[in-house]
């Protein structure tokens, strides 16, 4: 036998050997996934909960002009932040990278990225970082 391995099935005996290792990890990260939410879930409908009943409560429109609670969030929600050309920034390069990681991850997931070929991921990512600058300063100027 040749004791070298193949690029191709270097992976082959750990995959035959665990077959259902990658469905119990998959499994195992969606219920932490759900519990988690759930927790934050929980801990957010309490304190609204609360708001809403007490909203209900109030009948004179004098207690109605009191602002508590959730109602105090809508001030601040709704100005403009100090530094929007900086957040526009740093939204467009966000938006150009993921799209690049995305765009590439596909690319290399139906094989056209082959790992035999070196540098070939890199070139694929740095190229559709520099044709996704268009979208990303759109959606900069969009933000702005």
């Amino acid at each position: 036998d040749d004791p070298f391995t193949k690029w191709s099935s270097r992976w082959d005996f750990l995959l035959e050997s665990m077959p259902s290792a990658q469905w119990f990890s998959i499994l195992n990260a969606l219920v932490i996934v759900l519990l988690l939410s759930g927790m934050v879930a929980m801990f957010l409908l309490r304190p609204l909960h609360k708001d809403i009943a007490r909203y209900n409560q109030i009948d004179s429109g004098k207690d109605a002009q009191e602002e508590f609670g959730w109602k105090l969030v809508h001030g601040d929600i709704f100005r403009p932040p100090r530094k929007g050309m900086l957040l526009s920034v740093f939204v467009g390069s966000g938006v150009q990278v993921f799209i690049m990681t995305l765009i590439t991850l596909i690319f290399a997931c139906l094989g056209f990225l082959s790992p035999a070929n070196r540098g070939a991921l890199m070139t694929c990512a740095l190229v559709f970082y520099v044709c996704l600058g268009t979208p990303a300063g759109y959606v900069s100027s969009r933000i702005y």
